[in-house]
């Protein structure tokens, strides 16, 4: 995997070698399966050895210090973040001010052509808003240059990166699991092409669901509601998690009702909101993209959309209320915590319009504390939707591909049936099926 990782620095502009890159990316993915397949397969002797965790955590820390210095030319995120800090230095508050209007003409610079939704204000959760006018404060009183400024942004959330598989390593350990399972996160090119090369900010809203989750498995409620809270006012998306810490059903199979733990999600809540909430609610106008208004590498989504007459009005509230079902059937199950979680995040995945690669960090950690093959197949098919890339770089037309979109979620949808087939009561009718087909043979049946 290392000359992997190699490659990709050599090949520097991901956008230009969009097609290097993304068989690159996918071919490392391979070696990343391989790798996740053998820590599973093989029971581990002396599990929490000290000379494989360190093998791990060595590869892993040199994988992303061969990323780390390069210029981010996936995404034009690092330069929305360095202007949101810019927007916070000059007494606007980021929920309010748009990039495009005339009162901020004086923070254009040389970086302005990469500041992205130019009509938008921002979408990120306060706890982020305030990183981005803290770091802003350093990256200016490190260097003058306004490119290397925006690279620096990577830094804060590439550490907190860390911090997330520490703690998911503890929560290995909780779980009683062993801790060399931490490789299905510190191994995926996805964690360190997205994180270490281009530097997006999931890592704060992954690291608080972590710690939401460590603290709740050892029974320490309000520290996971607080911690909760915290991802929440980060990116947003752990609000769907919220019901299931809520109420939840103990090893007897009795529901159990934490309000008075949940209590310490607001004071965390109200901390983080005072400085912006006079213009919060204009977050609104652009959350709505998420599951309507544009799309980007959507699943469920597409076929909904395509019901409704390309109707995005029309989609986007038939996704919502489908989701709103799915969460609630998924609640009703009274699935242990992790498990809830973990299909609550591929629900709003699956339901979004849209599913930017580095969406699919929100579902590793929950991976890595139980794989699932087709979700961890999905991780692996991540570059796929770079596809897009091609065209752009070559006509400048940004013109989703449904064939590509079909290689990517096909399979995954696939593995996800049969998984749920082999589950049921139909099982042996599902192993008999396997077996005309030639993907089992009579010896591998169980």
């Amino acid at each position: 995997m290392g000359a992997g990782f190699v490659s990709l620095q050599r090949l520097g502009d991901f956008e230009r070698g969009a097609v290097e890159f993304i068989a690159t990316d996918l071919l490392l993915n391979v070696f990343y399966l391989v790798a996740c397949f053998l820590s599973l397969r093989y029971k581990l002797n002396n599990s929490g050895s000290r000379s494989r965790l360190a093998l791990i955590w060595g590869a892993a820390l040199t994988f992303r210090l061969l990323l780390v210095g390069m210029s981010p030319n996936l995404s034009e995120d690092l330069y929305r973040y360095r202007w949101q800090g810019r927007v916070q230095a000059a007494g606007g508050n980021p929920y309010g001010a748009i990039p495009e209007e005339p009162r901020w003409a004086a923070l254009e610079d040389e970086t302005w052509d990469k500041v992205n939704r130019k009509d938008l204000p921002s979408v990120y959760g306060p706890a982020l808003e305030l990183v981005h006018a803290g770091w802003q404060r350093t990256a200016e009183a490190a260097t003058d240059d306004p490119f290397l400024q925006a690279w620096s942004y990577k830094l804060p959330f590439a550490l907190v990166e860390l911090l997330a598989a520490y703690l998911l390593m503890r929560l290995l350990v909780a779980w009683g699991r062993p801790p060399e399972q931490i490789v299905i996160w510190l191994w995926s090119p996805l964690v360190c092409i997205e994180f270490w090369a281009q530097g997006h900010n999931d890592t704060l809203a992954v690291a608080a669901v972590v710690g939401a989750l460590l603290a709740a498995r050892r029974n320490r409620w309000p520290i996971a509601f607080a911690a909760l809270s915290f991802a929440v006012l980060t990116k947003f998306w752990p609000a769907v998690l919220f019901p299931f810490f809520l109420l939840q059903s103990d090893d007897g199979g009795r529901w159990r009702f934490r309000a008075k733990d949940a209590w310490t999600a607001l004071p965390v809540a109200a901390l983080l909101v005072s400085p912006y909430w006079r213009e919060l609610a204009n977050v609104s106008g652009m959350l709505e993209g998420f599951v309507g208004g544009w799309r980007n590498n959507d699943s469920l989504y597409g076929l909904i959309y395509a019901w409704a007459g390309d109707d995005f009005a029309l989609g986007t509230v038939w996704t919502s209320r489908l989701l709103a079902i799915s969460l609630v059937a998924l609640w009703s199950l009274r699935l242990p915590l992790e498990s809830s979680a973990r299909w609550a995040i591929v629900l709003l995945l699956f339901f979004s319009a849209n599913c930017f690669p580095w969406y699919l960090s929100w579902l590793l950690p929950f991976l890595t504390l139980a794989p699932n093959a087709a979700l961890l197949l999905w991780t692996a098919l991540a570059p796929l939707a770079y596809h897009i890339l091609i065209e752009y770089g070559i006509l400048g037309v940004w013109q989703d591909s449904d064939e590509i979109r079909r290689l990517e979620y096909g399979p995954v949808f696939a593995l996800l049936a049969a998984q749920a087939l082999l589950r049921s009561p139909a099982r042996p009718i599902g192993l008999r099926l396997l077996r005309r087909l030639g993907v089992l043979r009579a010896r591998e049946l169980p």
